[in-house]
């Protein structure tokens, strides 16, 4: 099967008047909650030591960073950009994280050569679905093997983004994706102690996706078997799948549909407890220091052992356990992503939940929900079944939704002004004439 080359087929097949009128819909929301997510990552310390790096490296100043007064390369801004995307676990998750692998790269690209809203839509469709077909396709990959998603599909998808604003033909774009497979990198090894690697992925992954692009443009080759040839992403990262998945349907359905937000600033497996949990602490009123006993019954994927360290000592390694996230959830209104902070990590309350949480696993459950909290405090007992949170493909996030999610998150961090240029520009995306005005908005003044 030849399934680079059919990709790179698709992406260079693909026109504007092939996208579903839904599937612009939804990109344009996902770019305005990744410009959210990258404001939030601007003002957080691992996020800004990327930005600190990127700045000292210099760099032609040709693009926009985002919240900075001062420009870089393409490759560059690429990198610090994806990296606030994904400093705080709000950013889209849809085409495995594709918002902090595959737009930066887009933007990036759009501002300096100046291209259209459409052509912008059109490339992050392109390598969203890309990459989202890579990870679905794959098995075991980050729970058996340890690699991490967006690291490894981000490169994917990213130049494939890049290859469509170039205007590449198929064989340029086998290519493309040939050179990106060999920069597909990130384990899963910071979820033990919560290190920083994982805020640096999606932005290593856009820029090495870029990166590849730029190389394949300059006529060199990769191998156009990187997918499905022997030492291959395939056999590489994935446990023994059906292959023909990856491009089953292509071009007809897109598989990025319907897309798939986050609610709260932590991982994805712990989006409907945490909602559950805040619905509970509204309903009931309880008084965390009066919870006697804490309960959580769901499926195994919510409960991986690296979902379930107990103890972490960093934001970071918080935000990647369930019974901590639930703790801290307990304790703090989470409708503010910054509340999770190092206080909530250092909390003496939050950490003796989080210790005493009893977890069961419920094996007649394979999604990320129906779970069921339970919450005593005394002689009281509170239980719910969680449901979908929004922004979940089961309770989608809509324009209105993604307009109030962007203003809250960047409330303390960007004046009325810009935050509302920002939304109207992204709202009339499609008849955007130049990019750069866009790239310009996120910028310091």
């Amino acid at each position: 099967m030849q399934a680079t080359q059919t990709l790179a087929a698709f992406v260079a097949d693909t026109r504007y008047t092939d996208l579903p009128a839904s599937l612009i819909a939804e990109c344009k929301i996902a770019t305005l909650d990744a410009f959210a997510a990258a404001f939030v990552g601007s003002s957080l310390p691992w996020a800004q030591r990327v930005v600190e790096m990127v700045h000292e490296l210099g760099g032609m100043p040709e693009v926009s960073v985002v919240n900075q007064p001062w420009k870089t390369d393409i490759s560059r801004a690429a990198l610090a950009n994806g990296a606030m995307i994904g400093a705080f676990e709000c950013e889209p998750l849809t085409g495995s994280h594709a918002s902090g692998t595959v737009l930066p790269a887009a933007l990036a690209v759009s501002q300096r050569d100046h291209r259209d809203g459409k052509a912008f839509l059109l490339s992050i469709a392109v390598g969203f679905e890309i990459s989202g077909r890579l990870q679905k396709a794959a098995v075991g990959l980050e729970s058996t093997r340890g690699f991490h998603n967006p690291g490894i599909q981000g490169p994917f998808g990213a130049a494939a983004a890049v290859g469509k604003l170039y205007g590449f033909d198929a064989a340029t774009l086998a290519s493309a994706l040939g050179l990106a497979g060999s920069c597909a990198a990130g384990l899963l090894e910071f979820a033990w102690a919560g290190d920083d690697t994982k805020r640096v992925h999606l932005g290593r992954a856009s820029s090495m996706g870029l990166e590849s692009a730029l190389l394949a443009r300059k006529g060199l080759h990769g191998p156009v078997t990187v997918i499905e040839g022997p030492y291959g992403y395939f056999n590489a990262f994935s446990e023994p799948t059906d292959i023909a998945k990856l491009t089953a349907g292509l071009g007809k359905k897109w598989l990025i549909q319907p897309a798939s937000h986050k609610a709260f600033a932590t991982h994805v497996t712990h989006q409907a407890v945490v909602q559950a949990i805040q619905d509970m602490k509204r309903e009931h009123g309880f008084d965390p220091k009066a919870i006697t006993r804490v309960t959580i019954r769901g499926a195994h994927r919510i409960l991986e052992d690296r979902h379930t360290v107990r103890d972490p000592m960093t934001v970071m390694g918080g935000q990647y356990s369930l019974p901590f996230t639930a703790a801290v959830a307990l304790t703090r209104d989470m409708s503010n992503p910054l509340v999770y902070n190092d206080a909530a990590v250092k909390d003496t309350l939050v950490r003796s939940l989080a210790k005493n949480m009893e977890l069961i696993v419920d094996k007649t459950v394979h999604d990320l929900f129906p779970a069921e909290v339970e919450i005593a405090c005394g002689d009281k007992t509170y239980r719910k079944v969680t449901s979908p949170h929004k922004g979940s493909p089961h309770n989608p996030l809509n324009w209105a939704d993604a307009c109030e999610k962007f203003n809250r998150y960047t409330r303390t961090l960007i004046g009325a002004p810009q935050a509302k240029a920002i939304v109207d520009a992204v709202a009339d995306l499609e008849n955007q004439s130049d990019m750069a005005r866009i790239a310009t908005l996120l910028a310091k003044a």
